[in-house]
């Protein structure tokens, strides 16, 4: 029995080991296969990493007249891992997957086989390739694959547009591939770390040209009468830079200095105004390369405005798509705003072709490298071309304040996120990846030195062209510049993390120590986050210390008046600083984060509050115009936090009749507004009303009517008369009326002034009835200017007559009257008309499906409707109709993080009217 039982033993250990290895080497094959083979590859929204495409050869025919397109793609991929599974994206294209055809490069004709027809996984737009034999690594393959679709009219991938001439409707093609559309276009690995190298070939009608990202290799004729145009192959780059347009447009061209071919296209009406983006893009370009260090690496650049486009400006390598007004600068026609926010994106875009294309993110969680780059060296480009204009200034109105206001919401974002979804994607472009990034490169470009900071950019895109980096590269660049320089040992991740992993910013308080006797100045700093809701919920999402940062503290006094090479003191996370400086004494003003370069906003104790206005009241030209108008903007919105009696940051407007300069006039029109807007439906607007005018009427006499010359004087006129019809200056709703029924009787003769049309019209129109809104509508349909029916669109927003707002809001519900983007123009002309915000507000909300549908990818236009709608809420009842609103709307796609924003911005507005309205309105009664 013993030695029976000794046998049944070591018969059951010999099973369980035959199990063990039995189970290990299914374990190994199981683990095997799902390392390349897994379902659940498809059910990522990125990529695998197991293939790399190397080349495309696309080639499309465009079919302009019948709005379809169909074509082929040929794709060379490199196998890196091992797997028995392609993906590629697709949508919305008519494939034919039984004739894809699969085979390693180089290899005889046989295809590889599948293990089942290829299928398309819908909710991540795949195509998916699932092979019988698994793909070997360090092999190349190519796939074959055709397909078609129609030529739609939504401005994404391949689409159709059109405009009007003497004979009728012209229609062109041209793509929006930006930022996973190259998709619907053709099957490719539409994500941007998969460069690879493109050659584009186009069929089309012989009466249509073709232009793309590179230069054309050769044009032919066609047996069926047809034209091809194939250019040469490409420089490695990400899918969504791809780019090409089938039009009847002319071109205006030239060569730049350093060798590039540089040509700008237009409707044919309309190429005499391209002659101002041809001169500064040209020398743009050319700056650039100079600035970058790194030579501009195409043979030629192509801008094209084309009509309809909803995104502004698209930075495709070699060729760049332009709204058309936005781009277009017509002399005695386009203002002084117009020639500047051309020559904006002109260098915005270009700025782009080396930071973004030559050097690309690895992924859309770093946006902010891309856009906030382009937005900070915009300006670089700008004060080179245009000297006179003093940019620098400009940077503070136009990208920083505006950001501070957004970005002290606890319903910002930090500025570098993860991202997993498609409409999380495209929500990344917005104030925070532009305005922010540009406010922390400027910082970053000041506390390091531009000399470092250049450097710094060389390296970087030395050491990653044509390939994909993130921030982390480009810190390290900068960190080992600031080492080379002997800058010290400046640690640029660990500095630039507390600005770009946590939302918001600090308001630096200075607290100043009086009555020492000594002579000298002596205060102390700390730091706290900023929100402009002091309600708000302040717990901390970040780190272990809570929101705080490394802050570059820059100061100068009115003894040393240093504000080129300001004193500078680092304020550390969770570290208060106390500083002393010689021979200043108690009655000597101090000014913190000098010209605004910093991006925080800066309280004083009140005594030096009051030093600070009574200088400006005194002598402002001693403070430097971007601290003045630091100043204005810290100043408010520190009130509007309840950190600062309002009282303090009114006295400092006191000064304005003295102002003669644009940028503290555009700033004092910035914060002022929403206290105006705040006031507008109370008894206190009447005294705010007549305040106002106290200090602009000044500066009105001054700037008058006529032409003023320099393009800063034309742009202080234009805010300024803007300021004084708006606020009821009877000379200036007189001037107004007066050119606009002169310009009604000839409408033949406009002689009124570019800058001014705006205030013009609106102020006429606000003032007239039916016949001067009729009037400025057939204008509108007969004008073939881009900037003029931007003046009218605007202008025709201002009527005050119910039955017109409510006709016009119709009109854009359809395109064929109002384009779709032209759309968001009118709702934000009518949400600054006090009688048109509550109608525009039915309206939107009943009409709602068509806004989600018409705007959900317009990344610049949907923001901005919600910003003109909610902008005026400021009441409980309001607050409550909107949350109902939202509920009743769960699906807002695009529109989600705008909304969230706006529900917050409302439920401050309303503390801000408990907290401030009483005080606000003595005040003002006190001044009169």
């Amino acid at each position: 029995m013993a030695g029976n039982r000794k046998g049944i033993v070591v018969a059951v250990i010999i099973i369980l080991i035959i199990i063990v290895i039995v189970a290990l080497v299914c374990g190994l094959v199981f683990s095997s296969r799902k390392s390349y083979e897994s379902p659940s590859v498809w059910n990522n929204l990125r990529l695998p990493t197991s293939l790399k495409p190397l080349k495309y050869d696309v080639h499309i025919r465009a079919d302009i007249e019948n709005f379809t397109f169909n074509g082929s793609v040929q794709i060379l991929f490199k196998c890196d891992e091992k797997t028995n599974i392609v993906l590629l994206h697709s949508i919305a294209l008519d494939i034919n997957v039984n004739d894809i055809l699969l085979k390693e490069d180089g290899s005889p004709d046989t295809t590889l086989s599948f293990r089942k027809t290829p299928w398309f996984h819908e909710e991540n737009q795949y195509l998916v390739i699932e092979l019988k034999e698994a793909l070997k690594p360090g092999k190349v393959y190519t796939l074959y694959a055709e397909f078609s679709a129609p030529l739609g009219l939504e401005v994404a991938g391949f689409y159709r547009t059109s405009y009007e001439t003497e004979t009728g409707t012209r229609w062109i093609g041209s793509t929006m591939f930006a930022v996973a559309a190259a998709r619907q276009v053709f099957p490719c690995f539409d994500e941007p770390a998969f460069k690879a190298n493109f050659t584009i070939t186009l069929d089309h009608a012989p009466e249509y040209q073709a232009i793309s990202n590179m230069a054309l290799n050769m044009s032919s004729s066609l047996a069926d009468g047809w034209a091809r145009s194939k250019f040469k192959e490409s420089v490695p780059m990400s899918t969504y830079l791809v780019a090409w347009a089938v039009t009847d447009f002319a071109k205006k061209e030239k060569t730049t200095k350093n060798g590039v071919l540089f040509r700008v296209w237009a409707r044919p009406d309309a190429i005499d105004t391209v002659d101002y983006a041809l001169a500064k893009g040209g020398d743009i370009i050319d700056y650039y390369g100079e600035y970058y260090d790194t030579a501009f690496p195409l043979e030629k650049m192509d801008f094209i405005a084309v009509p309809g486009f909803t995104f502004i400006a698209m930075e495709n390598w070699g060729m760049n798509v332009f709204e058309p007004a936005k781009f277009l600068y017509e002399e005695g026609v386009s203002s002084a705003m117009d020639k500047q926010l051309a020559c904006v994106w002109i260098g915005h875009e270009l700025a782009h072709q080396w930071f973004g294309n030559l050097v690309t993110l690895e992924w859309w969680s770093d946006v902010w490298l891309n856009e906030g780059f382009a937005s900070y060296v915009e300006y670089l480009g700008m004060n080179i071309t245009e000297p006179d204009w003093n940019m620098p200034d400009m940077f503070l109105y136009r990208d920083l304040h505006p950001v501070l206001v957004t970005d002290s919401l606890t319903t910002s974002r930090p500025i570098s996120i993860p991202v997993s979804t498609l409409d999380e994607i495209y929500a990344q472009f917005d104030i925070i990846s532009y305005n922010k990034g540009a406010s922390l490169l400027r910082m970053l470009s000041h506390f390091l030195g531009e000399d470092t900071f250049r450097k710094g950019l060389k390296n970087y895109l030395l050491e990653f062209a044509y390939q994909n980096a993130n921030k982390d590269d480009l810190w390290a660049e900068l960190s080992a510049a600031a080492e080379e320089d002997d800058k010290g040992h400046i640690n640029v991740k660990t500095i630039m993390d507390t600005w770009t992993l946590q939302m918001g910013y600090p308001v630096v308080t200075l607290t100043r120590e009086y009555g020492r006797g000594d002579g000298n100045l002596h205060f102390k700093t700390e730091q706290q986050r900023f929100l402009l809701n002091p309600l708000s919920d302040t717990s901390s999402v970040y780190g272990d210390v809570g929101y705080v940062w490394y802050i570059p503290l820059t100061y100068t006094t009115g003894n040393t008046l240093e504000f080129l090479s300001p004193q500078q003191e680092w304020m550390k996370p969770g570290e208060a600083l106390t500083i002393s400086a010689n021979s200043v004494d108690d009655s000597v003003w101090l000014l913190a984060n000098v010209e605004g370069r910093g991006y925080y906003r800066v309280n004083y104790d009140i005594d030096n509050w009051q030093l600070l206005a009574q200088q400006l009241i005194d002598n402002h030209e001693v403070i430097k115009t971007s601290s003045r108008t630091s100043l204005l903007g810290d100043s408010f919105n520190i009130a509007r936090a309840g950190l600062l009696s309002h009282g303090i940051a009114l006295n400092l407007t006191k000064y304005m009749v003295a102002e003669r300069d644009y940028v503290p006039w555009a700033t004092f029109k910035e914060v002022t507004g929403y206290v105006g807007n705040m006031l507008s439906r109370t008894a206190a607007y009447g005294d705010f009303q007549k305040y106002m005018l106290q200090l602009v009427n000044p500066t009105y006499n001054f700037v008058g009517w006529d032409d003023p010359g320099t393009h800063l004087k034309r742009q202080l006129q234009s805010v300024v008369i803007s300021l004084a019809c708006s606020h009821g200056n009877e000379d200036c709703v007189s001037e107004a009326t007066r050119q606009y029924t002169e310009w009604m009787n000839n409408p033949g003769s406009n002689s009124i002034k570019p800058d001014l049309k705006l205030s013009v019209y609106c102020t006429a129109i606000a003032e007239g009835g039916s016949e001067e809104w009729s009037f400025a509508f057939d204008q509108y349909k007969m004008t073939n200017s881009d900037t003029e029916k931007v003046a009218l669109i605007t202008g025709m927003a201002c009527s005050k007559n119910t039955s017109i707002i409510n006709t016009y809001l119709s009109y854009i519900l359809d395109p064929t009257i109002i384009q779709v983007a032209d759309g968001e123009k009118v709702i934000a002309g009518i949400s600054r008309n006090d009688i048109g915000s509550e109608i525009l507000w039915d309206f939107f909300w009943a009409n709602w499906g068509y806004f989600h549908k018409t705007y959900n990818e317009a990344v610049f236009d949907f923001p901005k409707i919600v910003t003109s709608l909610t902008s005026g809420l400021n009441t409980p009842d309001e607050l409550d109709q909107f949350q109902s609103l939202l509920e009743a709307n769960p699906d807002q796609g695009i529109a989600e993080r705008p909304f969230q924003l706006a529900v917050e911005a409302t439920r401050s507005n309303i503390q801000w009217m408990q907290n401030n309205y009483d005080d606000i309105a003595m005040w003002l009664k006190n001044q009169l």
